[in-house]
């Protein structure tokens, strides 16, 4: 089983007691700062010149400066641009700039796991990372409660690290939920894997498999969307609140009875090799490999495969579909191929 802390496990005043800088103010980078700043930590946001975050911060009363600025003087760095750039962003304005004991932390082990950055032996290399969007980060502590996190050192120089991580894992309030002990290699992998065969590409492979199969039988294509996307909200949601005995529970008998009978002919055997597959690259580093030198180029293979997937017709149809629904209204003009959210 898991080693799990919480906030009686961990000493908030270490961090407390420390300067930290947050690279990036995106989904996470917001959610760290503002709650380290209310657990009282002395916390600056490092940003490039021009960055459209700057203005966010400061009216948020975060302090800004440049990402070299930032963590001159900074006891911990938070890395918390995405994955493609951090390794140029770590070359260029942190490494030069940051003091030789200072503590590295990451929300995501992707580049020390794979080796795209790699810190000198004096410092501490952590990671917290909470399970969970940045928005629901910060909503959570204001709430009083938290997400859980994962926590766990790939370099203890210091001999404190852990301490210093699980210090740093109640401040953004992820001890109140639970902070996980991991490594980096496990949560990388995991989290890919994750990502790559069931969260993501797995679930929207399926989804589009299951538009195209009934719209080529001839049935409406709006109702292929009802039934194969709109509807995974629910199932999903019942899923995350009681697992998979809950969602069976919830649903009708012939649905539950559907889902003994056919689930495993459609999700055959085959398809946990093909799994098997992907965990291969994965660890290999085949998939860390392929997506780098992609980015090094611009990322063509990455956006020509965004551009053909946002054109699928399950996508046009969804985009009328949607609105149907009054709630949905303030979503409904945003462009959602420049760029992801994540950042």
């Amino acid at each position: 089983m898991a080693e799990i802390y919480h906030d009686e496990d961990a000493n908030l005043s270490i961090i407390q007691s420390k300067k930290v800088a947050i690279i990036g103010y995106g989904s996470q980078g917001h959610a760290h700062a503002l709650n380290l700043r209310d657990s009282g930590v002395d916390v600056v946001v490092g940003l490039r010149p021009g960055s459209k975050s700057i203005a966010k911060a400061e009216e948020a009363g975060i302090k800004v400066a440049s990402v070299p600025d930032s963590v001159k003087g900074a006891d911990v760095v938070m890395i918390l641009a995405p994955d493609q750039y951090q390794r140029t962003i770590w070359t260029e304005d942190i490494e030069p700039n940051i003091k030789e004991d200072a503590a590295i932390f990451f929300a995501h082990g992707f580049n020390i796991h794979f080796g795209y950055i790699k810190p000198a032996a004096g410092h501490d290399i952590c990671m917290v990372a909470p399970k969970g969007p940045g928005h629901t980060v910060r909503r959570t502590y204001e709430e009083g409660r938290g997400v859980p996190v994962l926590v766990c050192v790939e370099q203890d120089a210091s001999g404190q690290a852990l301490d210093l991580a699980l210090s740093y894992a109640a401040a953004i309030g992820g001890a109140r939920a639970g902070a996980i002990k991991t490594s980096f290699r496990e949560e990388t992998e995991t989290d890919l894997f994750g990502e790559q065969a069931v969260l993501c590409g797995g679930v929207t492979q399926l989804i589009e498999y299951g538009f195209e199969t009934l719209t080529e039988a001839g049935y409406q294509p709006e109702m292929a969307y009802f039934e194969v996307l709109h509807e995974m909200k629910l199932i999903v949601d019942l899923i995350n609140e009681g697992g998979l005995t809950k969602q069976r529970w919830s649903i009708s008998d012939t649905a539950e009875y559907g889902d003994y009978v056919s689930g495993p002919r459609v999700i055959t055997p085959n398809v946990k090799d093909n799994m098997k597959g992907v965990l291969d690259d994965i660890q290999s580093g085949a998939f860390a490999k392929r997506f780098i030198e992609d980015q090094n180029e611009g990322g063509p293979e990455f956006h020509r495969l965004r551009d053909e997937h946002a054109a699928a017709p399950i996508e046009k149809v969804g985009q009328e579909i949607r609105k149907m629904f009054a709630w949905n209204t303030e979503n409904l003009d945003t462009d959602y191929t420049e760029g992801s959210a994540a950042r």
